[in-house]
């Protein structure tokens, strides 16, 4: 692989490159900042309040539980950062996020959905609300919610959102949010009404059945798709204003739909009641949203990636930084986490680390130089750049194969 400047040719970089910087998320000066502050504090309040009451009577269960989504919460932000998502943001964008979908959506949706649920049984029948009432209200009060916290995030720090992948991370992390606590809230109430005195048991099956089982294909996949919607908006300007409000629509439907037949009772006549059957009715119902979510993370690496592209080829030319193989794996995650896996299979599990943190250090590279240009604030992952290719080039080079 050639290592000169001219070594492969590169796209033109778009000619309306904005290197003026990013807002950060704490703006006190825009009414979208409060409304976004005084939602969380609300929210906060009352699920502490919530909770307050659970951790009083099983307490047990709750500690154990909030322990345990916790972790499930950590393993999650693990496969994100493995991924190299985080880092299209700061922090505290994906902190408020969270929160929004743990505080703000899951606080604003309980009324509601009782509401609608209220007025169902007026309307048809308690019995219809028994069956259809999770699918009646669900879908329609917390789409809607954890969309808003999205859409809130966006006015806040607008030009934090530069990618459709951006967006979507923050859709992600929103559903994430509103899964954790609510299954956090199921695992209290299940242990309150447990039919043995164990404490420890519901919380375990509720980590397998709404963890395990479930939590691939629902609100954090929810609200990815959603959000989606948004990001075409936002970004597809080479279409009209009408078209670009439907694409938005569309996607929000299509989280509504899949929302509402995983609380809906379809199916469930098809499988048995025992654990087993309960296992293949959410695999039934959770692999359709699961392709969904992978077609349209698709569609927006692709987009990311050809803005990562442009990026580089007008801002980090230099090969010493970016070779021609990572500059083409820039914009897809899965390439660069095969590259990884194959580095360590062959080099050893060293020479694995050392890719990833340079491939980290050359995302970081082109998206603090898309944000600022280049100078201080990009001088020190061109450092850290020069040092990891050495140090990774010594292995490689003089390192027998594993």
């Amino acid at each position: 692989m050639s290592q000169t400047a001219t070594s492969s040719p590169l796209p033109l970089a778009p000619p309306d490159l904005d290197l003026t910087g990013i807002d950060p998320f704490f703006q006190p000066t825009r009414a979208s900042f409060w409304l976004l502050v005084v939602l969380l504090l609300n929210g906060l309040f009352s699920i502490g309040q919530l909770f307050a009451s659970g951790f009083r009577v099983v307490p047990i269960a709750a500690l154990l539980g909030l322990l345990v989504w916790a972790l499930y919460t950590l393993g999650f932000v693990a496969v994100f950062r493995a991924m190299d998502l985080l880092d299209q943001h700061p922090p505290a964008g994906y902190v408020l996020a969270f929160a929004w979908g743990g505080l703000g959506a899951a606080h604003l949706s309980a009324p509601a959905n009782r509401a609608i649920q209220s007025l169902a049984a007026k309307l048809v029948s308690p019995e219809f609300v028994a069956v259809w009432g999770p699918a009646l209200a669900g879908p329609i009060t917390e789409e809607f919610l954890k969309l808003m916290g999205v859409i809130l995030l966006i006015l806040t720090a607008r030009n934090q959102f530069r990618t459709e992948l951006s967006v979507l991370i923050v859709g992600a992390m929103t559903g994430l949010g509103f899964q954790v606590v609510e299954n956090l809230n199921y695992t209290v109430r299940s242990a309150i009404t447990f039919p043995s005195d164990s404490q420890v048991q519901p919380v375990l099956y509720d980590l397998v059945t709404r963890g395990v089982l479930s939590g691939l294909w629902t609100h954090a996949a929810y609200t990815a798709v959603a959000s989606y919607g948004i990001a075409l908006f936002l970004f597809r300007r080479d279409r009209t204003r009408a078209e670009r409000i439907g694409m938005a629509v569309l996607c929000f439907a299509l989280a509504w739909a899949m929302h509402f037949v995983w609380n809906s009772p379809w199916m469930e006549d098809w499988f048995s009641d025992d654990f087993a059957g309960l296992a293949l009715l959410l695999l039934a119902k959770g692999l359709p949203v699961l392709l969904a979510v992978a077609l349209i993370w698709h569609a927006g690496t692709r987009e990311t990636g050809a803005y990562l592209h442009a990026l580089a080829a007008a801002l980090v030319p230099e090969r010493e930084l970016l070779r021609d193989d990572e500059w083409l794996r820039l914009g897809s995650p899965l390439d660069r986490w095969r590259v990884r896996r194959e580095m360590g299979q062959a080099y050893g599990r060293r020479a694995r680390r050392l890719k990833m943190h340079l491939q980290r250090e050359q995302l970081r590279l082109v998206l603090k130089a898309g944000m600022y240009g280049r100078g201080p604030r990009t001088a020190r992952h061109e450092r850290n750049i020069h040092r990891l290719r050495t140090k990774l080039d010594a292995i490689t080079q003089s390192a027998v194969p594993a």
